[in-house]
């Protein structure tokens, strides 16, 4: 993989000015998060062919065979108050599922707050990590995780995991699908800076899997358990326990029933 391999697919202005390219790396996010910090621009891009340390939300390991897939992570600068972060997991998870839909003619799923499946397995994940000064939201490290041309996944995943390829039934150009997905990242990015989020929230709508379905919730500490039924306006997930509603923000989900 070289920086050249992917900037002739490249159409956008702003996303993938700035390319850092590797073979292999601990994690696209942390370096992202270290150029961050050192004041890199909005829209580079770090990506890497294997990822030593791989990562999703609370710590988990990300499995990706190394050459087939997408790993990489992306600066933004949005100008939304910190606890609005987590709409730019939806705001992403939309932008790949739109890709998704224009490269293999399939409509995928998104899941609250992070992942995007195609026929009820997981093909995306989608990591979003702040970078605060002064209380204030600087800058966000997006990393995403999209599997397009791997064929076998571990014994532990091999049924909750697919790819483009294996749901397509063909072989796609990464470079190709990179370049997509960053092109709807960047058309929709304008959203977030003009804080038109209800239009990232109901573009999210479409592709949810989630809602009228019995899910258990899993954050601080706790696990709940109710009916997904909606967005919050600041992305959040409201949960009808029993009379109650609830809106968690950062939480892990399982559909119980579909």
């Amino acid at each position: 993989m070289t920086i050249e391999d992917i900037k002739k697919h490249l159409t956008t202005t702003e996303f993938g000015k700035k390319i850092y390219a590797f073979e292999s790396i601990d994690t696209t996010n942390t370096y992202a998060k270290t150029l961050a910090l050192q004041g890199s621009n909005e829209g580079t891009l770090v990506i890497a062919d294997d990822q030593l340390r791989g990562r999703g939300r609370l710590g988990r390991t990300w499995f990706s065979e190394k050459g087939k897939n997408l790993t990489f992570s992306f600066i933004v600068k949005p100008n939304i108050p910190p606890q609005s972060i987590g709409v730019l997991s939806l705001y992403a998870g939309v932008s790949v599922a739109a890709a998704i839909r224009e490269v293999t003619g399939i409509t995928p799923e998104c899941k609250w707050p992070n992942d995007v499946f195609i026929n009820g397995k997981k093909v995306c994940g989608i990591l979003s990590e702040g970078i605060f000064t002064q209380d204030k939201l600087s800058a966000v490290v997006i990393g995403i995780g999209l599997n397009v041309n791997q064929s076998e996944f571990p014994s532990e995943i091999r049924e909750t995991a697919t790819s483009l390829m294996l749901a397509a039934g063909k072989v796609f150009d990464r470079f190709q699908v990179l370049a997509t997905v960053l092109e709807h990242l960047e058309s929709l990015y304008d959203n977030i800076q003009s804080n038109r989020i209800n239009k990232i929230l109901s573009l999210w709508n479409r592709y949810n899997r989630m809602f009228g379905k019995y899910i258990s919730v899993s954050y601080q500490n706790t696990v709940i358990r109710g009916i997904a039924k909606q967005l919050a306006d600041d992305g959040g997930l409201i949960i009808q326990v029993n009379r109650d509603e609830q809106k968690v923000m950062a939480a892990d989900v399982t559909i119980i029933k579909e």
